[in-house]
């Protein structure tokens, strides 16, 4: 059956410019039954906890979520509404036995595998999980910018596929689907929200149901995930992708525009970041994009090579969750646009200049409160800043490898035994020192591998940090919000134009990072927040009239 597509793709409305007034969100999301995958993500959490703490009145959210090695659906979700910092508004403003009673009301979690068809379910099965489904929101994918490509394209286009043939099984066939705006691949422009199927962004006109038929059989019969990387690298940068990330989020998108079974709405983020206040400022979830750079700038490495006037494309995660709320809202009244960007590079720009200057400003308050001498007395008063990628200063990453390389390689092996008197060496301490020597040794290796990974990362990152030049147009989230009552927008509305880079930078995202994503890189533990008190949640059964393969 064909599915009439939504409206207009070239963002007609004047900037701002109300449309006909929207209903209250209240009522929108008023008994609706949501089918969402990728709530133990960090977006997918924060909307999650931001729709169930603000929005009450939806009916349902039926959570798709994937088994981890000893540790079932129900468990796995189970510790999340629990422990995660996402929901803790939710739980300190209801405590625990108010929060378990509407989890376990709202939620019904269903264990299921994206990768295979129908998520693993039969068609008996799938058609009674979906028949009264209101929606599907996709948030689950791989966002690794070089994965293996074989992981890259069940996650990102067969995980995608496969959800929208749930869709498909749905009363309405809505189906949001969550990609990134980086889909624009190598375009140094302002980016429409529009898509052409079967267009790259170099220009070239490809078929996208073949070219991943020939994806997948040219990395069937490479034994080695670098000759698969390599290979897939080779086929995205011919269609004008910089990396397997864009590429296959890119491909999903095209496939997915071509199918006339599902009416599907798009919404494209930028980076996403450290909350501005929901959950809580400064929350982050693991290693993201930013958290790299402002480690990166917390040691030695003062020279970021980066376009200095290009845009860092950042938002934080709340902004994005305030307008995936908007985004599904449309998509349930029937008159969502094809794509909406969420990005700062249209409404509120922000350089990499800027950002590195107040990631120093950052570094130098986060040494000041808890640094060692050597960080408060030396870290703390250098300043960082851009330089151009081709530049090699002599305190730039490649140097200090080279030099850290050159010493280890002097030092290994070598003892001071050999080289003195015994007479001179016993006067010396030379065993202490022999010691030392081998300590610093151990020490320039640890700092050559560092090296090394720090780049591969800025290699990974130079075509966002020098060669491309964004900037995402946002209009339809601006029309979205302006169509809003005060009391939604208030709480719903698209924000980032409100954002001071200078405070959120400097006293949220810089400390946030600090608490929550440093010590990853550290190979440390960010931990869980404390129990609830009381029995754990549980969840209702289904009826055996809506046979599932595992819910709960």
């Amino acid at each position: 059956m064909s599915v009439k597509k939504n409206g207009s793709k070239n963002g007609a409305n004047g900037r701002g410019v109300a449309r006909t007034g929207a209903p209250p969100l209240r009522e929108t999301y008023r008994g609706k039954h949501l089918l969402v995958t990728g709530v133990t993500g960090f977006l997918g959490k924060v909307w999650l906890a931001m729709v169930l703490d603000h929005l009450p009145e939806l009916g349902k959210a039926t959570v798709i979520v994937r088994p981890k090695k000893g540790e079932d659906a129900t468990a796995r979700f189970q510790h999340i509404a629990e422990r995660s910092p996402a929901f803790r508004p939710l739980r300190e403003k209801l405590g625990a036995g108010a929060f378990r009673a509407l989890v376990r009301d709202k939620i019904r979690v269903v264990e299921a595998k994206l990768v295979e068809p129908l998520c693993g379910f039969s068609e008996k099965e799938a058609d009674a999980l979906m028949r009264d489904v209101d929606a599907v929101v996709h948030f689950a994918g791989l966002t690794d910018f070089e994965p293996d490509p074989k992981m890259a394209i069940d996650a990102n286009i067969h995980g995608a596929q496969h959800a929208a043939d749930l869709a498909a099984r749905t009363p309405d066939k809505r189906y949001v689907h969550v990609s990134t705006c980086f889909v624009a691949g190598r375009r140094s422009e302002t980016i429409a929200e529009e898509i052409t199927p079967g267009l790259a962004p170099n220009g070239v006109r490809f078929d996208p149901a073949e070219e991943l038929r020939e994806l997948e059989a040219g990395i069937a019969s490479l034994d080695t995930k670098k000759a698969r990387i390599d290979y897939a690298m080779g086929r995205a940068d011919a269609l004008g992708w910089p990396n397997i990330y864009t590429y296959s989020k890119a491909l999903s998108e095209h496939l997915i525009e071509t199918r006339e079974d599902v009416t599907t709405t798009t919404f494209r983020p930028a980076i996403v970041e450290c909350a501005r206040s929901y959950p809580f400022e400064g929350w982050n979830e693991g290693i993201n994009t930013s958290g790299p750079l402002v480690w990166l700038l917390s040691t030695t490495f003062q020279r970021f090579p980066a376009r200095a006037t290009n845009y860092f494309d950042v938002v934080p995660v709340d902004t994005v969750a305030r307008s995936m709320v908007l985004v599904v809202a449309a998509a349930l009244r029937d008159r969502a646009e094809s794509i909406y960007h969420c990005g700062s590079s249209d409404l509120n720009p922000f350089t990499f200049r800027r950002a590195v200057d107040l990631c120093g400003i950052g570094i130098r308050r986060m040494y000041a409160k808890r640094g060692d001498d050597y960080e408060k007395n030396v870290l703390a008063k250098l300043d960082p800043a851009c330089v151009e990628p081709e530049e090699n200063p002599v305190f730039g990453h490649r140097r200090m490898r080279l030099v850290a390389r050159a010493t280890r390689n002097f030092l290994r092996g070598w003892k001071l035994s050999d080289n003195v008197s015994p007479k001179l060496y016993r006067k010396i301490d030379g065993e202490k020192l022999d010691e030392k020597l081998r300590s610093f040794s151990m020490d320039c290796r640890t700092a050559d591998r560092k090296l090394g990974q720090v780049e591969e990362m800025l290699r990974v990152y130079m075509p966002f940090v020098n060669e491309i030049a964004y900037v995402f147009r946002t209009q339809h989230l601006v029309d979205a919000t302006a169509e809003l009552t005060e009391e939604d927008r208030e709480l719903f509305g698209f924000d980032v134009a409100d954002i001071s880079w200078r405070d959120y930078w400097v006293k949220v995202q810089v400390p946030g990072l600090d608490k929550w994503a440093l010590p990853l890189l550290r190979n440390e533990k960010v931990p869980d927040d404390p129990p609830l008190e009381g029995e754990p949640v549980t969840f209702q059964a289904e009826e055996p009239s809506a046979p599932l393969r595992a819910a709960v």
